[in-house]
């Protein structure tokens, strides 16, 4: 007898042996996450960041998760390690991850309470109160998601889709009576024995994971991982003091909109300049995040360069904020920024860097970039439309309205910048700062270095202009082209100008036409200008630059001849 319960103990033993082992093997065997940090992000304008990571590997992993990471676009996701690294695999793979919430309602918190006595109250007048342990909770049932098209396989749940209908869940607990299955929805209330009720309810979700095998021991050694992603973007901004006469004070800032991934302590790179990302729309397969019918139909429809084009110049607008009057302060507050660091080119692109960046997923930082003392002068300008239509048919209307939907007689005061700085400006919103009054803003356009740029402050009202063209002369079907008669008819024009505003001004007039340049007076510039297909007439532009003084009036002239569509 004393052998066969010594036998029985060992048997146990062994017994409990095997279960440990089994337990330490599987717990080993469940790869750890890596935790890949990012280390250098390089921002565009239209909402994409290049993010570079990297991580060390524990001496003794074989296995090991990526983490999680941001949703690579197509064909930039890479995974860099020494050649002496043997990877056996990199697989991406839905693992099923618990997450506790707190109980949103009675059936959850049952849920969560299992073999826990309670006492439920119902609004069925057969049954009030029903007294018992809590056995179960049967979730709602999950409608199948469709079939595969790749496949003949069980129809799984499918999460993803909204179903109107599902039945309601039961509470099943044992009384003194026996077992008695409970509508959850009508149960009103919940009474627990005891005061240590858990009201946190354990959900089981499904989670895309990156992991990485191994076929030896990583001995401590690095992976890199790069991708591009969305959800990450920086908006310039600019702010022009011209309180001095002849040079500016340029202070430039950045706003950091992050959506992406939490960031310590990171180097970023604000990238200036239009780079060409076919596929940034197209989520990487590797990412789980659409199936693979999904991915095609991603792949195939794509976006055209214009949408690109309009999504990265609507990343360039920003909110207008509005100057503070100090008008008690002697030397109004301006930002004290540093001088402008020196940048890296890539190619068409430029990158200005910032250092040591701590922001959280979900956070909006300002940062401030520069600041430096550029040359400038005020100027005057007035800008003309041609009026010849894409037609070629002459159009009076359009000397009311003109590029951009100015008014043609529309005088602009401008700031024209130089800049002298070695890196160039990016488009952005500029404000204008004079005495510490907020005296306008405009864009000011993507300017290279050593290039000029000219900003609207705001429209001239003391400086008045005037346009107007007549027909000296009409030559009827003087020519036939692309299956179409024209007339060829001589225009003259003249421009009026009046200095109302009490100080010389400098004016730049610019005048836009088709057609043959018979004379000037004053004597324009003339600059040929593209000329479209199937176009009949050339284009030019006049070009005169003057000064006038207070009350100045000033007359231009200039004849042409066109041809006319009938």
């Amino acid at each position: 007898m004393k052998c066969k319960s010594r036998g029985m103990l060992l048997g146990r033993c062994f017994a409990v042996i095997a279960m440990m082992a089994i337990a330490v093997v599987a717990q080993a065997s469940e790869p750890e996450d890596l935790g890949v940090r990012i280390k250098r992000v390089a921002l565009f304008k239209n909402g994409l960041g290049y993010f570079t990571s990297s991580a060390t590997v524990a001496s003794e992993a074989k296995a090991f998760r990526l983490g999680q990471l941001p949703v690579p676009s197509l064909g930039t996701f890479w995974v860099s390690y020494p050649r002496e690294m043997k990877v056996r695999a990199l697989v991406t793979s839905l693992d099923d991850v618990v997450e506790k919430e707190p109980a949103q309602n009675v059936a959850q918190l049952l849920a969560a309470n299992p073999g826990r006595k309670v006492t439920l109250w119902t609004n069925s007048k057969d049954m009030p109160a029903v007294t018992g342990t809590i056995l179960k909770v049967t979730p709602k049932a999950k409608q199948p998601e469709p079939p595969s098209p790749y496949r003949m396989d069980v129809r799984r749940a499918d999460t993803r889709r909204y179903h109107p209908y599902q039945p309601d869940p039961l509470i099943v607990v044992k009384t003194e009576a026996g077992t008695v299955a409970v509508n959850a929805n009508s149960v009103i209330r919940a009474d627990f024995t005891g005061d240590d009720v858990n009201t946190a309810v354990s959900i089981e979700l499904k989670q895309p994971r990156i992991r990485m095998e191994l076929d030896a021991a990583a001995k401590g050694q690095t992976v890199d991982v790069s991708y591009l992603a969305r959800g990450i973007t920086w908006s310039p901004s600019y702010r022009i003091d011209i309180s001095d006469s002849k040079t500016a004070r340029f202070s430039a800032k950045a706003l950091v909109v992050n959506e992406a991934a939490d960031l310590e302590r990171v180097h970023i790179d604000l990238v200036t300049g239009f780079p060409h990302i076919q596929f940034a729309e197209v989520n990487s397969p590797v990412a789980m995040s659409q199936n693979l019918q999904e991915f095609f139909q991603a792949l195939t429809a794509g976006r055209s360069e214009s949408q690109r084009r309009n999504s990265h110049m609507m990343q360039q607008q920003a909110i207008m904020s509005n100057a503070m009057a100090w008008a008690d302060m002697t030397s109004p507050p301006m930002p004290g920024y540093s001088t402008a660091r020196e940048g890296t080119a890539a190619e068409d692109l430029f990158l200005y860097p910032v250092d040591n960046i701590t922001l959280a997923r979900g956070e909006t930082a300002c940062m401030p970039l520069f600041q430096a003392d550029v040359p400038y002068k005020h100027i005057y300008t007035w800008k003309i439309p041609d009026m010849l239509d894409e037609d070629e048919r002459y159009s009076r209307n359009r000397n009311r309205e003109g590029d951009e939907g100015r008014l043609a007689d529309e005088v602009w005061h401008c700031c024209r910048l130089v800049n002298d700085m070695k890196m160039p400006w990016t488009t952005s919103p500029a404000e204008f700062i004079k005495d510490g009054q907020f005296a306008g803003q405009d864009t000011c356009y993507y300017t290279a270095p050593g290039a000029e740029t000219t900003i609207r402050i705001n429209r001239a009202m003391n400086v008045l202009a005037e346009s107007v063209e007549f027909e000296v002369e009409r030559k009827r079907n003087a020519g036939h082209f692309y299956g179409y008669n024209y007339d060829l008819v001589t225009v003259k024009g003249e421009l009026r100008l009046h200095n109302r505003s009490g100080k010389n001004v400098d004016i730049e007039i610019k005048k836009n036409f088709s057609g043959v340049l018979q004379g000037s007076k004053p004597v324009a510039k003339d600059v040929p200008t593209a000329k479209g297909l199937k176009r009949v007439n050339p284009r030019h532009e006049l070009v005169w630059n003057m000064k006038l003084e207070p009350e100045q009036k000033q007359t231009l002239e200039y004849q042409y001849e066109v041809y006319v569509r009938n």
